[in-house]
């Protein structure tokens, strides 16, 4: 932990910091009193600076984030001193930071990019403070891996492996981003087994497996669990084989799809994933983010997609008003079985 260096452009708080701040303190290079404190005014954080605080707080700036953490990601080549910085920021304000995180990568940095919240999950603050396009760049960047994780549980492990991740040789290792959400969520009673474990690193596994040829998965990712679920278990009368399937990173999915079709060789993860499925199986695909984040499975599952997502600027709104405005809800995702299942009706009826 003394190793942890954060820092975050004017949302320490609403990123969810305020106890690692109030542990660590904030740096500062010349030791200054909590002014809060000596005014006796109420306040749940600790804002006294010195010499040895691990967090560093900028202004609203998120260029100067990334290059901030570029350079204490290049402490390890530069100084012969490994440090591990986490930078935290609204997910829809990486783009304006973009060249300087290319550049970041490009050098091979090493960073935990903490993106929350994200999407149109952020209701109540309308479409310049939600994210639509995140997820894509999290899969094109080259030397950052993008992960989207719905439960902490998920997140531990994958905090786990990123904080190793962080620390490979050159050429081996990278940076990570985390798109999350504050949105509460009901969290799973489960053990992770050593497999699952491997399954969430590798970027998706079976919340509910599917019967041997199924004809049907509901897909999701992220914040949007919860309506996935509640659709799933809606259609168990009708299709009580079908599959639920949990993406915890589109980027290492697709990544290693493409690999394996490059080099010809046995199946890659998500082709392994989706196998039991029928050869007519749907897959409905949904997220809290642009649909081609995961509609790309279709083709790596060579099976009938309908993918769900966000394409519009957001409003302000409850979250639940807001998922059925941009259709991502359960009622979305039941009308796009309806749909598909109807298309193929046709299709037999030719």
């Amino acid at each position: 932990a003394d190793r942890i260096v954060t820092t975050s452009p004017d949302v320490t708080v609403s990123t969810n910091l305020g106890g690692w701040v109030n542990r660590r303190g904030v740096f500062h290079r010349h030791k200054l009193a909590d002014v809060f404190k000596d005014e006796k005014a109420l306040s749940p954080q600790s804002w006294a600076l010195s010499p040895s605080g691990q967090h560093l707080e900028l202004g609203i700036a998120e260029h100067n984030l990334f290059l901030m953490l570029a350079a204490l990601g290049l402490a390890a080549p530069l100084f012969g001193v490994r440090l591990l910085p986490i930078g935290t920021v609204y997910d829809p304000f990486i783009c304006r930071g973009l060249d300087a995180l290319n550049y970041a990568c490009y050098q091979d940095s090493r960073f935990i990019l903490v993106a929350t919240p994200s999407g149109v999950t952020l209701a109540p603050e309308g479409g310049a403070h939600q994210s639509i396009s995140t997820p894509l760049i999290g899969i094109a960047q080259d030397g950052l891996t993008y992960f989207e994780p719905a439960y902490v549980d998920e997140l531990a492990v994958i905090m786990e492996w990123a904080f190793h991740h962080l620390q490979a040789p050159p050429h081996q290792g990278g940076s990570v981003y985390l798109r999350l959400s504050t949105r509460p969520l009901p969290q799973p009673k489960r053990d992770l087994t050593d497999f699952l474990r491997e399954e969430i690193v590798s970027g998706a596994y079976w919340r509910v497996q599917p019967a041997s040829h199924a004809d049907l998965a509901i897909v999701y990712c992220g914040a949007i669990a919860q309506e996935a679920q509640e659709a799933h278990a809606a259609l168990l009368e009708d299709m009580p084989g079908a599959g639920l399937l949990a993406i915890t990173s589109p980027d290492r999915l697709h990544a290693d799809w493409l690999r394996h079709k490059r080099l010809g060789s046995c199946e890659s993860h998500v082709e392994r994933l989706l196998a039991p499925l029928s050869p007519d199986a749907i897959l409905i695909t949904v997220l809290d983010g642009h649909p081609a984040t995961l509609s790309w499975l279709g083709s790596a599952a060579r099976r009938r997609i309908q993918p769900l997502g966000v394409e519009r600027f957001g409003q302000s709104g409850d979250t639940l008003d807001l998922y059925h405005a941009y259709r991502i809800d359960a009622e979305a995702i039941l009308d796009a079985v309806a749909t598909a299942t109807v298309e193929e009706w046709k299709t037999v009826a030719k």
